[in-house]
């Protein structure tokens, strides 16, 4: 049996979902047949995947330290060699266990609580004596010496390390010094390159119409982060934003509108929340739109549908260009050959288009003020046929890394033979 931890597929966030799919189809081809992916429900249950049956086990971390699902519960019965836990049982009786921690999460960027259940559940995997395989994802940055010592502990114990840009690798062989080993520690690409495209089982008539191949006009896609819109002043408190990205997406769209009087923009959320949570994209989509009165009434439409992630990269796939801060939004556009424009809050989003040969195509909104970003923008879609031309050229070598990449991970893992 193999495990994928932090990858949980019902987050409402399809860029974990991007990964949790990509890898449980890649390992799927190639021969594994006992797969456990970890999510927020209860206990051990089944689910039918199309493309492969899975295992579900709940673990979570939350504040009912009692049940089986809490994370520091697991940690405590993996540790007393207990299988009382579903979780606990579902890690100890692994072969190894994957972790990709949601593609960013190795870091206390994003508070201390989350980068203690990072840390937290992959020291039970240590604990349990199983091989913990880190899958490609960005390590850091890390703002306190307890947590990079924490990380480096980690990463010294893991069997394997993936990093999916070149500024991680620098931190994995400074971290790791004389045992830095590159047969273990890896440069990869992100798995959500190689994630399958599915086609909606429905979409609005005017979404369906919009998106049709025979359209007299240009459809352009733009992502509005709820994580930066929502919250103005925590996003640039939290990320040293220049603005606040109400700003720099309304300009932004504007923009765009104006430069082409027989442009479509199509705002495509990639989180998906109850109402009101302030992680929306839905609901800040609607608030941009709201913003544009007049200009977005006709011309701007919103992809309201909660899409799983693969329906979304179907979609992303059909547009004539793309642009938003939504990192798994971007790579499901570019690895369609989509022209994309990446808009950076962190390192990240530079780290992975240069790793996949593209990284001009992305504007700092930590730097840029909103009126430049808007300009970059109009530029980037003005040579959306020259971009299309250059991804095409990069596909096939992008996805055929990707390919390669997880036929290692998979003998890594013990699913294929070695």
């Amino acid at each position: 049996m193999i495990t994928l931890l932090n990858a949980a597929p019902d987050t409402g966030n399809q860029g974990v979902s991007a990964l949790c799919h990509s890898v449980v189809a890649g390992l799927a081809r190639r021969g594994a047949t006992s797969l456990t992916v970890a999510d927020h429900g209860r206990g051990l249950r089944t689910a039918d995947w199309g493309y492969a049956e899975v295992s579900l086990v709940g673990l979570t971390n939350h504040r009912r330290f009692w049940r089986g699902d809490n994370l520091r519960m697991a940690h405590a019965v993996v540790r007393r060699a207990s299988r009382l836990s579903a979780a606990a049982s579902a890690v100890a009786g692994s072969q190894a266990v994957l972790d990709i921690s949601g593609g960013d999460s190795f870091t206390d960027i994003y508070g201390p609580k989350r980068f203690q259940a990072m840390a937290l559940s992959k020291r039970m995997v240590l604990d349990a004596g199983v091989p913990l395989i880190l899958l490609p994802q960005k390590l850091g940055p890390f703002s306190t010496t307890a947590a990079q010592a924490t990380a480096k502990d980690i990463l010294k114990r893991a069997a394997a390390v993936w990093v999916r840009d070149a500024q991680s690798y620098d931190f994995l062989k400074s971290a790791l010094g004389n045992t830095f080993d590159p047969a273990r520690h890896k440069l990869g690409v992100d798995v959500a390159v190689a994630l399958p495209e599915a086609k909606p089982q429905a979409l609005k008539p005017e979404i369906d119409r919009l998106l049709g191949v025979n359209r007299a006009h240009a459809v352009a896609g733009l992502n509005v982060s709820g994580l930066l819109y929502n919250q103005p002043n925590q996003a640039q408190a939290s990320f040293g934003l220049r603005a606040p990205h109400k700003h720099q997406i309304t300009a932004t769209a504007r923009a765009l509108l104006e430069a082409d009087p027989n442009l479509h923009l199509l705002l495509v959320p990639h989180v998906h929340r109850p109402e009101g949570d302030v992680e929306s994209d839905l609901g800040a989509a609607r608030a941009l739109k709201a913003q544009l009165g007049p200009l977005g009434e006709t011309r701007v439409q919103i992809l309201d549908e909660p899409l799983s992630a693969m329906e979304l990269k179907w979609v992303l796939a059909r547009l004539d260009w793309f642009a938003g801060a939504r990192m798994h939004a971007t790579i499901g556009a570019f690895s369609s050959g989509t022209p994309t424009l990446g808009l950076g809050y962190t390192d990240k989003a530079q780290g992975v288009f240069d790793e996949c040969g593209i990284g001009d195509e992305v504007v700092d909104l930590r730097t840029t003020d909103a009126n430049t970003i808007a300009v970059r923008a109009v530029e980037s879609y003005a040579r959306r046929g020259a971009l299309r031309n250059r991804l095409n050229h990069r596909i096939a070598d992008l996805k055929d890394r990707a390919s390669r990449e997880m036929d290692e991970i998979a003998k890594q893992a013990g699913a294929t033979a070695q």
